[in-house]
């Protein structure tokens, strides 16, 4: 067990603790829980996605943000045009993105690697769908402009995308294992935090269990390449250093997702706090993954 999957483990069991106290966390308490723990993070996973293009590119700053900013602009009109299929791309990306930070480094010479990277992405969506998917249609119900969102819930399609990403995914692992292109120890590791996903998806909330993958399977491992990276190719960083190298692009990230909100909830833009949210996240991740698949390509 690595110390992702060990601080990951520490907190479903805090969780499950509070759960038999209490019986249930309202939902009040899921969001500010998950907020704080995505603002310390979650967001600064992606802070230093400039540090790493200029340095891998040799990319002036001008051309970094005008390209990252012209990504963001270009996303955020194709959710208010085609907003399902802003939607299922937002999907598409963050399952790569997931599945590339998963097992980059334990598949990165296998040639069907990014369709391997999908896989487990996809896998992981579709479990936190299924074991959620009332609460999340709910959840998309509850705002006039997310409702047709729910397109993607009304048929059985998540229940077989869930069998059969998740059996093609583990016996994939298991033949890469048995053929020696993956050690017996990282297969037991890959399945191990499968299972823990899969018990953390079903035991709990959609709010919570996504944010507990998000902060310390994925956000987590990702701070931890940037900081090895920094202190290998750019300069030698302490871990003080490298949050003030963090906190800018966060605290923008933030102060402009909660101005945001707050239009919505004055009514000064009509779109939903929900939709906003979704929409600033996805508009993010995309030159985001961008980033990092870049990032691991040349590392």
């Amino acid at each position: 067990m690595n110390k992702f999957s060990f601080l990951y483990l520490v907190f479903i069991y805090l969780l499950a603790s509070v759960y038999t106290l209490h019986n249930d966390i309202i939902i009040e308490h899921q969001i500010i829980g998950s907020f704080l723990l995505i603002a310390l993070i979650g967001i600064p996973h992606g802070a230093i996605d400039n540090v790493i293009l200029q340095s891998e590119y040799k990319m002036s700053k001008f051309k970094f943000y005008s390209l990252y900013l012209f990504s963001i602009v270009l996303y955020t009109l194709m959710w208010f045009i085609l907003p399902i299929y802003a939607f299922l791309l937002f999907l598409l990306i963050s399952a790569y993105h997931f599945g590339e930070s998963q097992l980059v480094n334990h598949i990165s010479k296998i040639k069907v690697k990014k369709l391997i990277f999908l896989l487990w992405g996809v896998a992981l969506i579709s479990t936190l769908f299924y074991y959620n998917q009332k609460e999340l249609s709910n959840l998309f119900y509850s705002n006039y402009d997310t409702k047709n969102l729910n397109y993607i819930l009304k048929s059985n399609i998540i229940k077989y995308i869930y069998v059969f990403s998740n059996i093609i995914l583990v016996a994939y692992l298991i033949y890469l294992s048995f053929y020696k292109q993956i050690s017996r120890y990282e297969i037991n590791k890959e399945i191990f935090q499968i299972f823990l996903i899969h018990l953390t998806f079903f035991l709990f909330p959609i709010i919570i269990s996504f944010t507990l993958y998000f902060v310390f399977l994925h956000s987590l491992k990702a701070l931890t390449q940037e900081f090895n990276y920094l202190n290998q190719k750019v300069e030698k960083t302490s871990v003080i250093k490298f949050i003030k190298i963090l906190f800018p692009h966060s605290f923008i990230s933030l102060l402009f997702v909660s101005f945001l909100i707050i239009l919505s909830q004055k009514n000064f833009i009509d779109v939903s706090e929900l939709l906003l949210l979704i929409i600033s996240i996805s508009v993010i991740t995309l030159p985001h993954a961008i980033v990092m698949t870049k990032f691991y390509e040349n590392n």
